[in-house]
């Protein structure tokens, strides 16, 4: 009875974690703002230039569905299912806390194309690895020198991180036989059941790797990953030209890097607070007006969560999906 209650009791201080994140970054993105300039800013905003971003998000997405495609090592899911599961789990996202519509992405990508939720998954993370190490390339090009050092080095450090476990993603793949031998010699070593269920899930993550360092599809992951981000560059271009703030395409890097960097904290449903505390305090250190960043930073995150929302919602409701079946592939 005692170690039930002592599990409950974990399990939801666990889940208040990413609540108690959110609640002290909305304390700190909205402290000391004049709130005068604020809504006057909001009530200046170009809406022609505001559409243009939600037109390019719409195009980024479609494009990210596009080359998931090409992250599976077999191929075996359409643009069409790719697109409805895609969108699911960035909606997913926007309202379950700490990204675990990822592993609600994973249960239906699982379901679409009848492989194990493991491989789905790690297509899922070659994803997040080819995202991350594209907007890294894009900062450390363009927008290392802006910002106040301590801004910079923190995404330095996350630059860094990318390009290390991208390494060493690309290290075992190349020695992908001999790691398996060792995983094989190390699940002897357990209980043989429980061995077995380890060592074929790891191979099976690491198998959906493949596509990351193959000659055929590496060179068209690149490709779509810069186009990808090329055009959420251009996003983050027309929401701060919406704002009059005319900021050049470096301090667009900079904008782009924060956002996106911030919204890997693990925070509650869709990153609020977070992303907004997060990259307008980096704006602000860069030279913009904090009445002017956090307007911009919410303007582009309300574009994100409808562009990913609207036919979110409608897949969840052609598939007709229970809110058990969501709680349970986001706790399993």
């Amino acid at each position: 009875m005692q170690s039930v209650r002592d599990h409950i009791i974990t399990k939801l201080l666990i889940r208040m974690i990413p609540w108690l994140i959110t609640f002290a970054a909305i304390y700190f993105a909205f402290r000391d703002v004049d709130w005068q300039v604020f809504f006057g800013n909001l009530k200046t905003a170009n809406l022609l230039y505001i559409l243009c971003a939600i037109v390019l998000t719409i195009i980024s997405y479609f494009l990210r569905s596009y080359r998931w495609v090409f992250l599976f090592p077999k191929q075996n899911i359409s643009f069409y299912d790719s697109a409805k599961v895609l969108f699911l789990g960035f909606f997913m996202n926007n309202i379950l806390p700490a990204r675990t519509g990822e592993l609600v992405r994973a249960h239906f990508g699982a379901k679409v194309t009848k492989n194990k939720r493991t491989h789905v998954l790690g297509t899922i993370a070659s994803e997040r690895l080819a995202d991350g190490l594209t907007i890294s390339v894009l900062f450390t090009l363009f927008g290392f020198h802006l910002g106040s050092s301590k801004d910079l080095d923190a995404m330095l450090y996350i630059s860094i991180f990318f390009a290390v476990i991208v390494t060493a993603v690309l290290i075992v793949l190349a020695f992908r036989n001999q790691v398996f031998s060792l995983i094989e010699v190390l699940a002897s070593k357990t209980n043989r059941k429980v061995g077995h269920y380890a060592s074929d899930r790891i191979k099976t993550f690491i198998d959906s790797l493949s596509p990351l360092c193959s000659f055929r599809t590496a060179p068209r992951i690149a490709i779509w990953s810069l186009s990808i981000w090329i055009i959420e560059l251009f996003v983050y271009w027309f929401v701060s030209h919406a704002f009059s703030a005319q900021l050049e395409l470096s301090m667009c890097v900079l904008f782009l890097a924060a956002v996106n960097f911030s919204s890997l904290i693990p925070a509650a449903p869709g990153g609020i607070g977070v992303i907004e505390a997060v990259a307008s305090a980096v704006l602000v250190s860069a030279g913009v007006d904090k009445e002017l960043a956090l307007p911009m930073v919410m303007v582009q995150h309300i574009i994100q969560i409808i562009v990913v929302g609207i036919p979110g919602a409608w897949v969840m409701s052609q598939w007709k999906i229970s809110k058990n079946e969501i709680e349970e592939a986001s706790d399993a």
